[in-house]
């Protein structure tokens, strides 16, 4: 038997493909098959307003997989949008970038940091999950690579990324700096990285520090092949059904108005930088 898993979310623009992002294809494990299940309604949660859409588009992804016959679904952002409402919604097997390895975290240290490029003004992001996951007490701080002056919005993102392209040992290095700031300065004992987007420069970042770097992408899809595996999925009591009327309302929202772009995924992108100077 071969499980189909759905990924939600690419981390970049979008690809038109069913391909899922290159690291979840280096390590799927025989007997499961990742594809990538893009969004009919693209936004990037600037704000919690946007926040908001993209929870809404993330679900009526969902909501189409487990039609189309997936087994699960993997949220291929440490935002986790729409998580709970997918649990709600769905019999599969859901599983968040940000809620597994938040998870991890606490299974292998005691206090833990996120490390992200995203500037402060988007913490917002973080700060929701560790809440909604119960980890206030386990994650000691949020380490920003990159500051709100670097990313004024989604249209300067692509300058950004322009700007970062020749400079990728650099922001390496930022990301490591920052890593050893939350160890020493924090008192964190694991470290999280705070977008899958940084899945690319993960090993690289982990090998240079000493204490144990949990790559966000890699480590949430290889829990959505655990829970299959293991057969389980979540609690109907914690997540329970709704009114089966009401689940085609996500879709006539979304399909009303087709295919819908307010600004897309995570442009500025390490995964893009990387695939430039790989060139």
């Amino acid at each position: 038997m071969t499980y189909r898993i759905g990924i939600i979310g690419t981390g970049a623009a979008p690809t038109g493909t069913n391909v899922p992002p290159a690291p979840i294809s280096e390590i799927a494990a025989p007997g499961f098959s990742p594809e990538l299940v893009e969004p009919r309604l693209r936004t990037f949660p600037m704000t919690p307003y946007d926040r908001g859409l993209t929870a809404l588009a993330y679900l009526d992804c969902a909501l189409e997989a487990e039609k189309a016959g997936f087994d699960a679904v993997f949220i291929n952002t440490v935002g986790d949008y729409g998580i709970d409402e997918m649990k709600s919604a769905t019999d599969m097997v859901v599983v968040g970038a940000g809620e597994a390895t938040m998870a991890m975290c606490v299974n292998t240290g005691r206090r833990f940091s996120i490390v992200t490029i995203w500037p402060p003004k988007l913490n917002f992001i973080q700060h929701e999950r560790v809440s909604s996951c119960g980890m206030q007490d386990r994650c000691v701080s949020i380490r920003n690579v990159l500051q709100d002056p670097e990313v004024e919005g989604v249209a300067d993102a692509g300058a950004t990324t322009v700007s970062l392209k020749d400079r990728n040992a650099a922001l390496k290095a930022r990301i490591v700096d920052a890593i050893n700031a939350a160890v020493a300065e924090d008192g964190a004992d694991t470290i999280m990285l705070g977008c899958t987007c940084m899945a690319p420069v993960g090993p690289a970042v982990a090998a240079q520090v000493n204490v144990p770097v949990f790559e966000s992408m890699r480590t949430g899809y290889k829990t959505a092949e655990a829970l299959l595996t293991l057969g389980v999925r979540h609690s109907d009591a914690a997540f329970p059904k709704p009114n089966p009327d009401n689940l085609a309302a996500v879709a006539t929202l979304v399909a009303g108005q087709g295919s819908v772009d307010l600004g897309g995924d995570c442009e500025v992108c390490v995964i893009a930088e990387e695939a430039e100077n790989s060139r």
